[in-house]
Formats: structure tokens, sequence, C-alpha cells
């Protein structure tokens, strides 16, 4: 679902105001530190209960304030979060909810910013959370098959720290690796679709580079996770941790045979990433009917002007509410003769600008 109206009340940097959006294209425009991505983060809490800039949401509390308020209208559901330096609050349509992933569900969101070009030059685990975003809001079993492993997981984690009880384990084995096979099979599928889309409708994206995709499981490809997780007990209680399980999984992301973040240049590494994202963009979209919102963090500084305006033509393609910030009032040139919203940020303060 597009958000149609956003309410906030101190919020970061911005002013308290309440705003009107396009349900296709947003342009923000402002100076370094004025606040577009602060506007853009806004959002992001109030559809995901999370920060894509801290992992403490009371940081988001302008100072001096006990708390702050986010208030949106979708499609056809209202949307309602408080952040205290006590406690968190969720509503949906005046109600409150317990669980967030609740919320979660209800409209995808997704965003790029400088921090996304990790995902092929960082840590394995930013490429697990890339799958997990595709996954949850395609496969409806997905969120439960995660919630349990991560019980089993922690569970099991306690039991090898503390060393007591060991003989429980065989317990906790058992509620680890059901999950634990249903997440893997569906990150394996997914690995599949998403190289079908950098080899099909996407290859201009990253240059015409020959992508290779590959899920590589957290354990051994010869034997079961049952089998490794009893071979690696004695290791895992000196460790005091579990040393395989999808919690250990990657996604070997290939040029020409050799790693890419080995081959390509730092720019070729961004388009890359791009393409990746839209891959995940297209999947959901096209698995799951439901439009999402893209928040796109100034691109123009991350990305040269071609590469800019082939990514804004996949993504019109695709259907998508997007936000987009820039420091001058521009309008990519893929984007001109399209329906559009312009706002401008300044000191904190959000205004709707006329159309050009």
């Amino acid at each position: 679902m597009s958000i149609s109206q956003l309410s906030l009340t101190n919020f970061r940097n911005l002013k308290s105001t309440t705003l009107d959006f396009h349900p296709s294209i947003n342009l923000i425009s402002g100076s370094n530190g004025s606040g577009k991505t602060s506007l853009l983060e806004s959002i992001h809490v109030l559809c995901q209960a999370c920060s894509f800039r801290t992992h403490q949401l009371k940081q988001c509390i302008s100072h001096g304030n006990p708390g702050f308020l986010l208030f949106g209208r979708f499609g056809s559901y209202k949307a309602g979060l408080s952040r205290s330096q006590q406690k968190l609050e969720i509503k949906l349509d005046g109600e409150p909810i317990r669980r967030r992933s609740t919320l979660v569900s209800k409209t995808p969101v997704n965003i790029v910013n400088a921090d996304s070009f990790n995902l092929i030059t960082g840590s394995p685990e930013q490429r697990r959370k890339y799958l997990n975003w595709c996954l949850f809001h395609v496969e409806h079993q997905y969120s439960e098959h995660w919630i349990r492993f991560k019980h089993a997981l922690k569970q099991r984690n306690q039991l090898l720290k503390s060393r007591q009880d060991l003989n429980l384990l065989d317990y906790w084995d058992g509620y680890l690796i059901e999950p634990s096979v249903a997440i893997s099979q569906y990150r394996r599928r997914y690995t599949a679709l998403i190289a079908e889309q950098l080899a099909g409708r996407l290859t201009e994206l990253p240059g015409n580079i020959p992508i290779t995709l590959d899920y590589v499981a957290g354990w051994s490809e010869e034997a079961e996770l049952k089998q490794c997780l009893e071979d690696s007990r004695d290791k895992d209680i000196r460790a005091g941790y579990t040393n395989y399980g999808i919690h250990r999984d990657n996604l070997q992301i290939m040029v020409d045979g050799r790693p890419a973040v080995q081959v390509l240049s730092r720019g070729q590494l961004k388009r890359l990433c791009l393409a990746l994202i839209v891959a995940v963009l297209n999947i959901v979209r096209e698995k799951s009917n439901k439009k999402i919102i893209f928040l796109i963090d100034d691109l123009r500084s991350e990305l040269d002007e071609a590469s800019q305006q082939i990514a804004y033509r996949q993504l019109t393609d695709i259907g998508l509410q997007l936000f987009v910030t820039n420091l001058e009032s521009h309008i990519p040139t893929a984007l001109r003769g399209k329906e559009y919203k312009m706002f401008h940020v300044e000191h904190g303060m959000i205004k709707a600008l006329k159309k050009r």
C-alpha cells in the first residue's frame, strides 16, 4: 500500500507537520543536514517499527521532548506509532498490536542509500537480511519458520554457554532443524529467481556483467543439518554457541568465477548492488501484488547519470511509490513527464512545492 498522508510530531529535527504524498513519485530537496533523510526515516519507522539509522528508536525523539508520534494513512488502513523513553506503541486502525511483524507485513518498504552498497562488500549477515526481506513479504509461512528458528537457536546457545542440562541439546536440535531446513529451501529457491532477474530484465543496470549467484548453506552440503549438529557438538560446547546452521548462510556473488568484490570497480559494485535490490523489488511486487514504498537517499552522489536513468526506468516499470532525495530541486530525466510531488526541507521545516 502507498502512504497518502503522514503526520509527524517531535521526530528528529523535523518540525511537526502533516504531508500529503503522491501515490507514485515524491521528490525531496534540501541541503545536507536539513532533514531530508529524517523524513525518509520517519516513513521507514512508521512502516517497519525500526530505523535504518539507529537500533534504538528513542534516539529519534527530538531533543527535549518526551517522545515522538507518527501517523499515516495508507490505501486500506491507518497506522500510528509512538515512542517514548519508556515504551513503544503501535496501532493499526486505532487498535493496539503486539507483534511488530503485523505492521511490517502490511506495506513492504525498502531503501537504497550509501550503506546499501555494502550488500556485496559487507558481511554475510547483510546478504541474509537481503534474502529475508524478500521472503518475509512473499512466503506466508516464512515468518513462523523464522520465529521458531530464532527461539530454538537462542535456547540451544544458552545451554551451550551455561554448559548445564546438556542432555536437552537433542530436544532443541529437533526444534531447530525443521524451520532451518524450510528456510534454507526458500533461500535456495529465491536465489535462483534473483539470478534469473539479473540474467534477464536487469542485465543493463549492472552493465551486462556475467553474474553468478550461489546460495551457500551454513553447513556442509555433504551432510544433513542433523548430522552436522551432532558432529560439531563438542566444538559448540567449547565455543558456547552453535557453529552451523542457517545463521551462517551466505549469498555468493561471482563474476567470471571470481568474487565480484575482487573483480569489479567501485562504480560497477554500486550498480550491481542496485540491480540486486531492484530484483527483489520485482519479485515481491509480482508475487505479493503489494505496492512497495521505495526510499532513495541521494542516488546522484552514488551513481553516474547514465546509471541513474537506467535505475529510474527499471523502478518506474515496477509500479512503486518512490521517495527520492536530492540536494537540489532536481527532476531526474527518466522521471520527467510523469506525475509527481515535490517537497523542500530547510532547517527541519518541510514545504510542498508547486510543480514546475
